[in-house]
C-alpha cells in the first residue's frame, strides 16, 4: 500500500542574511531534512509488514533497523519474495548536511549486484528532540541512488549581490569551489574556506540560494 509522495517538495531555499542575527554558520543553513533526499529518488513509502509478508506481532512498528537487519528470518523472507538487503549504513560515516541522523540498508533483487539500483530502502531518523529513533519506513526507489548519496555528501548555493551571480559547491563543508568560474573576481574567488564563506556572505549581505 502507497501511503505517501514526495514529488511536491521543494529543495531549493532562500535564505535572508539581513534577518540572521546571531553568528551565521553556512553549514547549519545548509542542513537537509532526510525527506529533502527521499525527494530526490523518487521515494513512494510502502507498508513494510504487507510488503515483505511480515507478521505484525513479530515486527511491531516501533522495531529498530537493527533488528531488521540482523533478523534471520527477515532475511529469509525478502529471500522468498526475491529479494536481499544490504549493510547497514549510517550517515554520521559521510560528510554528509543531514540534520538528523539516518540509519538506512537498501532491499535488492536477489540477483542483482550493489552497483545496480535498489528497489527499496529502508531509512530510520533519529529524533533529536525525542532523544529517541523514530519508526523505521520503507520505501519504493524510483531514480538513480546515486542522487541520493549526491545529497548527502555535497551541496550547491547561488549567492546574488549587485545584480550578478555566483555558484559554489562543497562536498565537505570546509571548502567551497565556484562553478562559473568566468565570474571570479577579488571577493568571489574560485576557492572559498568556511570562514571565507561565511565572512562574504555576511559582509556583503548577499542573497543566499541553496539549490
Amino acid at each position: 500500500m502507497i501511503i505517501k509522495k514526495f514529488n511536491d517538495f521543494k529543495e531549493s531555499l532562500v535564505i535572508n542574511i539581513n534577518n540572521v542575527n546571531h553568528v551565521f554558520d553556512i553549514n547549519e543553513s545548509l542542513s537537509l531534512w532526510y525527506n529533502t533526499i527521499l525527494q530526490s529518488i523518487g521515494a513512494e513509502e510502502f507498508n513494510i509488514h504487507d510488503t515483505f509478508n511480515l507478521p505484525s506481532e513479530q515486527y511491531p512498528s516501533n522495531s529498530e533497523i537493527d533488528y531488521y537487519h540482523n533478523n534471520g528470518e527477515f532475511i529469509n523472507s525478502l529471500s522468498s519474495i526475491g529479494l536481499k538487503r544490504s549493510n547497514l549504513e549510517n550517515t554520521d560515516d559521510y560528510n554528509t548536511f543531514t540534520s538528523n541522523t539516518c540509519k538506512f540498508m537498501f532491499i535488492y533483487r536477489t540477483e542483482a549486484n550493489e552497483l545496480e539500483n535498489p528497489e527499496y530502502m529502508m531509512i530510520q531518523v533519529f529524533n533529536d528532540v525525542n532523544n529517541n529513533w523514530d519508526e523505521c519506513k520503507l520505501y519504493k526507489i524510483k531514480e538513480d541512488i546515486k542522487k541520493f548519496y549526491d545529497k548527502l555528501s555535497s551541496k550547491v548555493i547561488e549567492l546574488e549581490f549587485d545584480n550578478d551571480r555566483w555558484v559554489y559547491n562543497t562536498s565537505n563543508g570546509s571548502e567551497w569551489i565556484l562553478q562559473n568560474i568566468d565570474k571570479e573576481n577579488d571577493d568571489f574567488k574560485k576557492y572559498l574556506r568556511k570562514s571565507d564563506m561565511e565572512n562574504l556572505i555576511k559582509s556583503k549581505k548577499v542573497k543566499l540560494t541553496i539549490i
